[in-house]
């Protein structure tokens, strides 16, 4: 899977885009906002400007720039990162890809991404900024 088909924003990469100092792979710049609300607090730099999210799925790196962060640094598991059915894939109503498989599988209520929408709410929120590993 590209993981540019799955993070908003990654589509817009290219030659120039920042590379994380481990895997080496682009990264996707992030808005100050977003490391503010998923890195631990004990952890926050004092500039949060020229940050970006490493894309590689198998990089324990989350985000580069003045200090590299990596998984366990952060407030919440990256779902791109993680394969566990519990992480969310909607930060902002945390429903997770067990909650999704549920619905569909044993409620047998969901058929399409509606029905997934209104039976669970994700992808409904307003506040991936903030609370999304990946701002988006």
């Amino acid at each position: 899977m590209n993981i540019s088909s799955v993070v908003c924003g990654v589509s817009q990469l290219n030659g120039d885009s920042p590379r994380c100092p481990v895997c080496n792979k682009p990264g996707k710049k992030m808005m100050p906002n977003t490391l503010k609300n998923i890195l631990k607090d004990d952890l926050l730099p004092n500039i949060l400007e020229d940050y970006c999210l490493c894309l590689s799925k198998d990089c324990d790196v989350v985000y580069f720039g003045q200090q590299v962060f990596f998984k366990d640094d952060v407030k919440v598991k990256v779902w791109f990162k993680e394969n566990d059915p519990s992480v969310p894939v909607c930060y902002c109503k945390n429903i997770t890809e067990a909650d999704i498989i549920e619905h569909i599988v044993v409620t047998g209520c969901c058929g399409n991404i509606k029905d997934i929408q209104e039976h669970t709410g994700a992808n409904t929120g307003k506040e991936c900024l903030t609370k999304n590993p990946a701002g988006t």
